[in-house]
């Protein structure tokens, strides 16, 4: 597997007046769940209707458990959880909900994953 770089100018947020150069990963696009399952279809034996419903399924009851404070784990490809940050008070007592300043989904890769990255070369493209 080959990861597409492309090189990227960046200014120093302490010095505006330099900029440095860095790599970083050149997207080709983006699939929607609509064409992941018909990809699926031309896989297996399962029809787009049923994988489609099971996809939706998928991403549902992962936001569900989830926001329960669960960790999602599917199998080799990795895990999901939710992290929140928030402001910090000088007291246990002070602290409220409306100290949250952000909540996000955090996905941990798979041991597979995680391998096929290792394995994986770089080219740069224009």
């Amino acid at each position: 597997m080959a990861i597409n770089l492309k090189k990227l100018s960046r200014k120093n947020p302490r010095d505006m007046s330099r900029s440095k150069w860095y790599l970083t990963q050149a997207t080709s696009g983006t699939i929607t769940l609509k064409e992941l399952a018909r990809e699926i279809e031309k896989q297996t034996a399962m029809t787009y209707a049923d994988i489609s419903s099971v996809l939706i399924s998928l991403t549902e009851l992962l936001t569900k458990n989830v926001k329960a404070g669960q960790i999602v784990r599917l199998g080799d490809f990795g895990s999901f959880r939710i992290s929140v940050s928030s402001e910090g008070t000088e007291t246990p007592e002070e602290l409220t909900t409306r100290h949250v300043k952000n909540a996000r989904i955090l996905f941990a890769p798979g041991a597979e994953m995680k391998t096929e990255l290792r394995a994986a070369s770089y080219t740069i493209v224009s």
